[in-house]
């Protein structure tokens, strides 16, 4: 698939824009006693954990599930079960969607979730095509959505202590960091995420990658740092900040989740930015696929050199 030309001021001004506002959310705010009914799209392995996640939330009520296997929907009574998400979208009772469908659906249920009127909490990673995520920011704004990504390690205690001690100069100056999982899961997107999450870094200026399906060595340049992130097997799962003073290692950790919901929610209610807001999601995902372009087509990605193109 090709991919227009693109240069990294323009796609952040794209897809991260918005995150300059202050109130980037206008829509109706909840009274502090109304309950919030949600719809899960999806319902495999993370979908139902979403739902019990959710339900340890006061103020969220599971009304309907949504996916394409009856067995699936099977085991939820008591709540609407719809196979065609389009039902659930077209639903006026249905305040919320959690989208754990696919990651091929991800961005295209987002879009038509925030044109429904809808507030969204989408699976990792966002998109598939770079293209996709610019269109789940612009939805977001446009329709004035509140859209929580499933970046949850911005709500693990660890990786917010971590950015305090990285932002205060604990650590002295860091230069280098180093992010590492094993090839069997599909973590990238989340230690990404805390790489940008703690520098507040939008994107990598230039990115270089080698490796294979399984195996991924990536060098992100950023304005202030370097970062490397690798994917191989045996390997653990984690991040690394390497500063001057001091070396911090970051692992998440459980207890993640009901935070993140209870973020939403307070969002949804006071339509204000969820603390993984979607513009952040996309950014973190389009450095995953960079560097996946980067190691197929074997160059350096250069964000400051328009010139260069994405093809897929």
């Amino acid at each position: 698939m090709a991919q227009n030309s693109t240069c990294r001021r323009d796609f952040l001004k794209a897809a991260g824009g918005a995150a300059l506002t202050s109130s980037l959310f206008t829509g109706n705010v909840q009274g502090a006693n109304d309950r919030v009914n949600v719809a899960f799209i999806g319902v495999g392995r993370m979908g139902s954990a979403h739902i019990g996640y959710a339900a340890r939330v006061p103020g969220f009520e599971t009304v309907a599930v949504c996916d394409v296997r009856q067995p699936a929907l099977d085991r939820f009574a008591g709540v609407k079960a719809r196979k065609d998400f389009r039902e659930i979208l077209a639903d006026p009772s249905i305040d919320a969607v959690c989208i754990s469908a696919p990651d091929h659906w991800h961005a295209y249920m987002t879009v038509e979730a925030c044109k429904a009127g809808k507030d969204v909490y989408v699976e990792t990673p966002a998109f598939v095509y770079l293209e996709e995520g610019v269109k789940m920011v612009e939805a977001a704004r446009k329709y004035q959505r509140v859209v929580q990504a499933g970046t949850v390690e911005r709500s693990a205690a660890s990786v917010q202590k971590a950015r305090e001690m990285v932002r205060s100069g604990a650590l002295g100056e860091v230069r280098f960091c180093r992010a590492f999982q094993a090839a069997t899961t599909d973590g990238g997107v989340h230690l990404v995420d805390i790489l940008q999450f703690a520098f507040d870094e939008a994107m990598p200026i230039s990115i270089t990658a080698e490796g294979g399906r399984f195996s991924m060595q990536a060098t992100l340049r950023y304005p202030g740092f370097v970062a490397s992130y690798e994917r191989r097997a045996g390997s653990t799962y984690g991040t690394a900040f390497h500063g001057t003073e001091a070396t911090l290692m970051v692992n998440p950790g459980a207890g993640m989740h009901v935070p993140h919901w209870q973020n939403f929610l307070e969002c949804i209610r006071t339509r204000g930015k969820p603390i993984s807001e979607i513009e952040t999601c996309v950014r973190s995902t389009a450095t995953c696929v960079l560097a996946d372009i980067a190691m197929r087509r074997g160059k350096t990605l250069d964000w400051d050199d328009a010139a260069w193109k994405l093809e897929i």
